[in-house]
């Protein structure tokens, strides 16, 4: 039995790994930080095959190790992009929770949270870990696999020519639309705090002998729960809104490419 491996094929499976691993490495959920960095090489390994199977793709021809290092380079750089893209959308949601932890009085209570790296608050950490669940349950990451595998029918490999104006302006656009995002999720939240704060301005001019500064503490607290308690039921919505705005932002990324 020939076991022999063409010296191309094993080159294009070689490009096609590395822009899975640096995609899997920054990607969220597959690219955690709590995820053991042997199961990231297993997964991209496994996933690298499935797409080689499925596209048998191939590179353009080259004479010096040069040329091809700089294909490895591309593909890199392909690859860390999609991911950061992907990782960028999914951080809207800790700014959503940093606004809501700003109304009801949480913003001194943080937790440091590994898949970014930084101190959030309590629920910026929560809106996150359910919807990575949610997502996970689901099946929507498949949207992220389906967005990376699209990128080498749309980019082969070795033939990466990035438009940096187009990239630039979606980019630019898109920050826009991340603040939007992140305020339309915490709005029901938002609109109770102030609803609340402007019946405590009422009170306290009707009433100055009552404490309002501490009654509005508690209030502000009981209020916010309260409302979080019954937004839950709408993470699921924004759990798909967001897998989707991370493939229209892939493919949109993948057409500046």
């Amino acid at each position: 039995m020939d076991l022999t491996i063409a010296t191309l094929t094993l080159e294009s499976f070689l490009l096609v790994l590395v822009r899975t691993a640096t995609f899997i490495s920054v990607a969220p959920i597959f690219g955690h930080k709590s995820i053991n960095t042997r199961v990231k090489v297993l997964m991209a390994a496994c996933i690298s095959l499935a797409i080689f199977t499925a596209t048998d793709p191939s590179i353009p021809e080259y004479s010096t190790v040069l040329e091809f290092s700089m294909f490895i380079v591309k593909e890199a750089a392909v690859g860390l992009s999609l991911g950061f893209t992907a990782s960028f959308v999914m951080a809207i949601l800790v700014m959503a929770g940093e606004f809501i932890d700003r109304e009801i009085g949480f913003t001194m209570s943080t937790n440091f949270d590994q898949s970014i790296g930084a101190m959030v608050t309590i629920t910026a950490e929560f809106y996150d870990k359910m919807v990575l669940l949610v997502v996970v349950i689901s099946n929507l990451h498949y949207y992220i696999l389906r967005a990376l595998a699209r990128s080498f029918e749309l980019i082969p490999i070795g033939r990466v020519d990035i438009s940096f104006p187009y990239v630039y302006n979606n980019v630019i656009g898109f920050i826009g639309e991340y603040f939007s995002i992140g305020f339309r999720i915490a709005m029901p939240v938002f609109l109770g705090a102030t609803m609340l704060n402007v019946v405590l301005g009422v009170l306290a001019k009707s009433s100055p002998q009552m404490n309002m500064f501490a009654v509005g503490l508690q209030l502000k607290v009981v209020t916010g729960l309260l409302l979080l308690s019954i937004t839950v039921m709408f993470i699921p919505n924004i759990a798909n809104y967001l897998m989707e705005k991370i493939q229209n932002m892939l493919t949109t990324l993948i057409g500046g490419m």
